[in-house]
């Protein structure tokens, strides 16, 4: 940090722009060229000199900003589903007391952002798993964006039995797999479904799945009298 720091200092203004302002946005430049890659041709298909090229940077400049490209690629995927769910959060925040109200403004409010930016679904449902790299970091990034959406509309459920860890853990992953084959088919025009009844739609298929229970399997037999 030092190191970088003192380089830094020796730099000179360019163009109104300090040397820190520069190279974030030559990594802005390399994220937003490898988003588009990622979403049109897959993360198979990426290279670092691809990458390179298309964004009008040297090799220098990525590895300024990046170790490898496998860096770069899971930087692409958190920047997307970190995204997708500090807009869950937000939509948290402004929804209705009532639970099916608060279900479909979260969702309505999910699919604006998918719609906003058409590179972000397949990224979300294709890329996170991919390859092993991504996947890795992927299977992390589901738990950390659907557990909000888990935790949400199974609160008010008091059905028995009540949920425990591994529901919430079971059901995540399960919303995850539900969001991916509902918003893949609609937004490239497969389904072609209203939105209002799409997003009637997946409230209840992901209600279904968040209030699923199997804690019971292997809860003890009640006693007889």
């Amino acid at each position: 940090m030092v190191a970088e720091s003192d380089a830094l200092a020796g730099m000179r203004n360019w163009r109104g722009l300090a040397p820190a302002d520069r190279i974030a946005a030559r990594r802005a430049q390399l994220i937003e060229t490898a988003t588009d890659m990622m979403a049109t041709s897959g993360s198979s298909e990426l290279s670092m000199r691809g990458v390179c090229r298309k964004a009008g940077l040297t090799e220098r400049y990525f590895y300024e900003n990046f170790p490898n490209l496998d860096a770069l690629m899971v930087t692409v995927l958190e920047t997307v589903v970190i995204s997708a769910r500090d807009r869950l959060l937000e939509a948290l925040t402004e929804a209705p007391a009532e639970r099916e109200a608060m279900f479909h403004h979260v969702v309505s409010a999910f699919t604006d952002f998918l719609l906003e930016d058409r590179r972000r679904g397949p990224i979300m449902f294709i890329e996170s798993q991919a390859n092993p790299v991504l996947s890795a970091r992927g299977d992390e990034l589901i738990a950390l964006f659907t557990a909000p959406i888990a935790f949400t509309i199974g609160s008010g459920d008091y059905r028995e039995p009540l949920p425990d860890h591994m529901d919430a853990a079971l059901n995540a992953n399960a919303i995850f797999g539900a969001l991916a084959y509902l918003y893949r088919p609609w937004l490239d025009g497969t389904f072609e479904v209203p939105r209002e009844r799409f997003d009637q739609h997946a409230v209840r298929v992901l209600t279904s799945i968040a209030t699923v229970r199997s804690s019971d399997v292997l809860a003890p037999a009640p006693e007889g009298p």
